[in-house]
């Protein structure tokens, strides 16, 4: 039951991704806000199986969840390529930088510290801490950390290029660090010491857009096949190689990830992607990859689960419905935020 269940699980995944996708000439909307919010919504997904409690584990899911890593680097760089597109466009719209984006990610995760300790409350007879309600999670204090990055560059060079490269250079500078203070177990605490390299594509891209769609749809069919190729070698080396510090779980683990990401935006030169459903998790990505692990939690105590399929099928529903309605209410709350005079002086 749970190999038939989990195979239809990977067929929505599938399908999340193909459907309505269309091969044409030349993808004038490549990358573009439809397209990129279509591929977070199947990225949000793989995320959420890589999430898995062990005890729940299965073959397909554990196959799934190798490519957890690409998504949240693809998550990274969706922020880096708007961000960077947007200072291009308006470089004066640094000035009000955090206003326009604090609200979004403190509200969702603040909302979601609320409820879950509302809900541990009566589910884990557990006390309210008020700390708790008030923290961020890892993920969100690494995408602050780059925002930080590229906010701080913007301001030490308002014109020309350098900003990028100094965007570029002190996330890979943070990311070799963390990644030195974990190996020495200063850090004990999960990283994204090489999903944050993301944000790095999501810079070069924004930079780099038009040449890249010009040159890659061109022979498009031998470059797809000559990514997908590459994306293999590269996986193949990883998976026996990973063990070997710095080199190996480091190195080879980011140009992996490159050429995965490469090979997605190739993809994307020629194939035109979107539909109602990766579209509708898309927009609620965000809400989906911070309260998920909770659902997967609450489920695992209010039910015993005999077959690991259907905990997972229905954690996933949960979690979807959960998220939305979360979205729908923060989006409300930012809104009236940004009303207030005092922040938008």
């Amino acid at each position: 039951m749970d190999n038939i269940l989990m195979l239809v699980l990977l067929c929505f995944l599938i399908f999340d991704i193909l459907y309505q996708a269309k091969l044409v000439d030349v993808n004038d909307r490549f990358f573009d806000l439809g397209n990129s919010q279509a591929m977070r919504g199947f990225w949000c997904v793989v995320v959420v199986l890589v999430h898995v409690p062990v005890a729940y584990h299965n073959k397909i899911q554990d196959l799934v969840s190798h490519f957890g890593y690409i998504g949240v680097t693809f998550f990274f760089l969706t922020s880096a390529y708007g961000l960077t597109l947007s200072q291009i466009k308006k470089p004066e719209a640094i000035n009000a930088f955090w206003r326009k984006r604090l609200p979004k990610l403190l509200i969702v995760t603040w909302m979601i510290n609320i409820i879950f300790s509302i809900v541990g409350v009566f589910a884990y007879k557990t006390e309210i801490k008020p700390l708790s309600l008030i923290s961020i999670s890892g993920w969100v204090r690494w995408l602050i950390a780059c925002y930080f990055a590229f906010w701080i560059s913007c301001m030490i060079f308002k014109k020309g290029n350098a900003w990028r490269v100094l965007t570029c250079l002190l996330i890979v500078a943070g990311s070799i660090t963390v990644y030195f203070l974990k190996r020495n177990g200063i850090v004990t605490t999960t990283i994204w010491d090489t999903e944050c390299y993301g944000f790095v594509w999501g810079i070069v891209l924004a930079v780099i857009r038009n040449d890249f769609l010009k040159y890659f749809s061109e022979k498009w069919y031998i470059k797809f096949g000559i990514g997908l190729v590459v994306s293999l070698i590269f996986g193949v080396l990883y998976l026996k190689l990973k063990t070997i510090p710095f080199a190996g779980d480091y190195l080879l683990k980011i140009l992996l990830g490159l050429a995965i990401t490469a090979f997605i935006l190739i993809a994307n030169t020629k194939i035109q992607l979107g539909n109602k459903v990766n579209m509708f998790l898309g927009e609620i990505s965000f809400e989906l990859y911070l309260s998920h692990g909770k659902i997967f939690h609450l489920m695992d105590h209010i039910h015993t689960w005999k077959h690991s399929s259907v905990y997972i099928i229905c954690s996933f529903i949960v979690s979807v419905v959960v998220a939305y309605i979360i979205h729908l209410v923060a989006n409300e709350i930012v809104k009236l935020v940004k009303r207030i005079p005092a922040l938008n002086v």
